[in-house]
């Protein structure tokens, strides 16, 4: 902007009414220059919304289908030509989430990405990561729309614009990519490079109706009832962060990714309208936030260094399995990224699995595949550092 400050584009939304959504995010795009700004008639466009997972869309673990179908049809209406939808989930594929969704072949003249053949890409310029492996989809997009979903998050505290990326990543690379970046500070900053390789031009929030509590995919839906739209993915989740009363300083991915270039968290940094014009983050809070929902506010803000710690990974709470949910299905074993498995069927297959947390890197797979939502993070004990 003129001022050099990010902007970030708030939108009230009551419903999920597909009229309604659609108007909600013309109203967002325009704001921000028009969709001619990010994307032309001739190339080749990828929307990336959130699939977590195959889950009915009332439980907020996906991207609400109104928001994809608004995106798909406000790109027929510009004349794009060659577009595309899909994520790669960790479990599942995304046509098995696009499906539960009630969406499935062409939309408004998308057809749905094969998210599923990946592409080794080399990045010289990373910080953190020097290569990737993306979907071929996502490597040969010309130009990408990421629709995020607001959630919290048991790894980085939420998930939003920053973290949506994650799913450029071929599905099966996922839990690997945690034990390779292993806590949420490394893990951040290599979301940043992947912002860094990949360049999202425009990033969408679907916070209409939002996860609070045990997310990504375990939480409570809750009525937010409001649309982000930026070109800043930090500035995006920072202006989430304060309409949940969660200070953004707390959020790896709003640090790292400051650190990192992908966009600020300073509040004196952002600018954020509205339909009637510019407002502050105080009247923004008042207005439309929820200082209510549950998100985890506990910590400290960390060194630098700190953030490259194991200590302080030991230190972070630790995946506990309810035994009265469980059903031992084995998705969190299998999902399980650590060599010779953090969590297994130690007193066999008839019985909940059980935790090692001496071997435990805390990436949270195990909670964020559950399909049963018995595990949660739950507070460590002091045994558990340095067995």
């Amino acid at each position: 902007m003129g001022d050099g400050k990010s902007k970030v584009i708030l939108i009230p939304c009551s419903s999920y009414d597909e009229e309604e959504v659609y108007r909600a995010m013309k109203q967002g795009i325009e704001m921000l220059g028009g969709i001619e700004r990010f994307v032309k008639k001739e190339e080749k466009i990828l929307v990336k919304p959130n699939f977590l997972s195959a889950a009915d869309a009332d439980r907020a673990v996906t991207t609400h289908p109104s928001v994809i179908k608004g995106m798909l049809r406000i790109l027929q209406e510009a004349g794009c030509m060659h577009v595309k939808y899909g994520d790669s989930p960790g479990h599942g594929s995304s046509a098995s989430a696009a499906g539960k969704l009630g969406i499935s072949g062409e939309v408004y003249g998308a057809s749905m990405a094969d998210m599923s053949e990946e592409v080794h890409v080399s990045f010289a310029e990373g910080i953190t990561a020097k290569e990737f492996y993306f979907t071929r989809e996502v490597a040969e997009a010309d130009a990408v729309i990421s629709l995020c979903k607001m959630k919290t998050h048991a790894l980085e505290r939420i998930t939003g614009a920053v973290k949506n990326v994650y799913g450029f990543i071929c599905g099966y690379r996922k839990a690997a990519g945690h034990v390779k970046y292993p806590n949420a500070s490394i893990f951040a900053r290599m979301l940043a490079d992947i912002h860094r390789c990949i360049k999202p031009g425009l990033h969408i929030m679907d916070g209409i109706v939002a996860m609070e509590g045990n997310g990504p995919g375990s939480g409570t839906p809750t009525d937010m009832k409001v649309m982000l739209f930026s070109t800043d993915p930090v500035a995006l989740d920072t202006v989430f962060c304060h309409l949940v009363d969660l200070d953004p300083e707390l959020v790896p991915t709003n640090t790292q990714g400051m650190a990192m270039g992908i966009g600020t968290y300073h509040a004196d940094d952002i600018e954020i309208q509205t339909a009637e014009g510019k407002i502050s983050f105080s009247q923004m809070e008042k207005k439309y936030g929820n200082p209510q929902f549950d998100v985890d506010r506990k910590g400290t803000k960390k060194t630098f260094l700190s953030r490259y710690s194991d200590f302080m990974t030991r230190l972070s709470k630790r995946p506990v399995i309810d035994k009265t949910r469980c059903v031992k299905c084995g998705i969190c074993v299998n999902h399980c990224p650590v060599p010779g498995k953090a969590v297994n069927f130690k007193k066999g297959k008839d019985m909940p699995p059980i935790y090692d947390y001496a071997k435990c890197i805390r990436c949270y797979c195990c909670q964020e595949m559950c399909p049963q939502h018995a595990i949660t993070a739950g507070k460590r004990k002091v045994k558990d550092i340095g067995r």
